[in-house]
């Protein structure tokens, strides 16, 4: 069991208005199975030039964060002429240091180091699965309003492999969480008739997602669902 791949994966596209994006932190409520599992936090930070940190830490609770640990994922990338175009991605769980890699993407060669399988051929537009929820947010403050908005093929690479997906923007409905009520816009793979990743966007919180669902034959595995703010 392992929560880092509800994280989606989108290519980086031109956005439509100027590609900078806002600092922000929000946490959410895990669950897998309809089990609590404790919370997780993501967590964007604006550096100089354009470019950003982006993390997601996890909290477990109980028996599994003392047989999981608390892993925690960042991505570094940067915003040029409006795609998102990462440098670095790096996986620690203290408990499990195996599990442990970090990723340096180099377009220049085209290829992203550090992987368990040596060097993967990658081409402009390929993200790690960080730094692509952000490319989603760009591009769905594009496309949400087009009529036939389409569809999004686009490649990740973690390490392991290079892999491609397909999404598209499914509707609008709303979602109760902890947080409130929220109009967000549906947003989902549908590529794989036994995996479904889905996201609610809530244009309020600036497209980040306010719930998210890993379904699998079926049945929701991991779901994490924006939490109410501590005051």
């Amino acid at each position: 069991m392992n929560i880092r791949y509800w994280l989606f994966v989108l290519a980086a596209v031109p956005a439509a208005q100027a590609a900078s994006l806002t600092s922000t932190q929000l946490s959410y409520d895990v669950a897998w199975s309809g089990t609590p599992l404790g919370s997780g936090t993501l967590t964007l930070t604006a550096e100089a030039g354009d470019c950003y940190r982006y993390e997601l830490a996890t909290h477990p609770i109980g028996v599994v964060r003392w047989l999981y640990g608390s892993p925690k994922e960042t991505s570094a990338f940067c915003v040029k002429n409006g795609v998102v175009v990462p440098s670095r991605m790096s996986f620690d769980n203290p408990k499990r240091p195996k599990d442990g890699f970090a990723l340096t993407f180099d377009f220049a060669k085209g290829k992203v180091l550090g992987g368990r399988n040596g060097p993967l051929d990658i081409k402009p537009g390929t993200l790690d699965r960080l730094s692509v929820q952000q490319a989603a947010r760009l591009w769905v403050k594009k496309h949400v309003n087009d009529a036939n908005p389409g569809v999004m093929v686009v490649a990740v690479a973690d390490h392991k492999r290079v892999k491609s997906y397909t999404f598209a923007i499914k509707g609008r409905s709303a979602v109760s969480t902890p947080a409130g009520s929220f109009d967000a816009i549906r947003f989902e793979r549908i590529d794989d008739p036994k995996t479904t990743l889905r996201f609610w966007l809530a244009p309020e919180k600036d497209y980040m997602p306010v719930k998210v669902q890993n379904i699998e034959d079926g049945e929701d595995k991991v779901s994490l669902t924006l939490k109410k703010p501590i005051s």
